[in-house]
């Protein structure tokens, strides 16, 4: 049961990681576009985003944190496996309480209606995307440091 929980857990966290990356890698590219293409194109990518990436992010938190439980006893293990669990955790409160707002605004424009200011919606996005960024990377970095 063990090896199958840490296995899990760092796959998982490979994925919620991967994810992570490949919106940093996107921020160059958008950063070019103008508006109603940016608009048009988040649009399409957030359709299937937050449901898919929500979940894989809770399966991420539920098994690092099993993670601790069975690896309870051992030395450093369980409070690395609860580092990655916090890291999880915050990436969440990140998203539900910044992104998942933003977010919800982009979704509400449309290509002919963008606001003035609609590149620092794009900015701010990108900015708390590095910070889910570097903590994915801690969370997933943590646990792989037993190995």
């Amino acid at each position: 049961m063990r090896t199958l929980v840490v296995f899990l857990s760092i796959f998982l966290l490979g994925l919620v990681s991967g994810v992570s990356f490949s919106h940093l890698v996107q921020r160059g590219p958008k950063a070019t576009l103008p508006g109603a293409q940016f608009v048009v194109i988040q649009q399409v990518l957030l359709r299937n985003y937050g449901p898919v990436i929500g979940g894989l992010e809770m399966a991420a938190f539920f098994s690092t944190s099993a993670m601790a439980i069975v690896t309870w006893g051992e030395p450093v293990v369980p409070f690395l496996a609860t580092l990655a669990s916090g890291c999880i955790l915050l990436m969440v409160i990140v998203w539900a309480t910044r992104i998942y707002p933003i977010n919800r605004t982009v979704n509400s424009w449309s290509p002919a209606s963008l606001p003035s200011n609609w590149s620092s919606f794009r900015d701010r996005w990108h900015n708390l995307h590095t910070i889910r960024f570097v903590l994915s990377a801690i969370a997933l970095s943590a646990p792989s440091a037993y190995l």
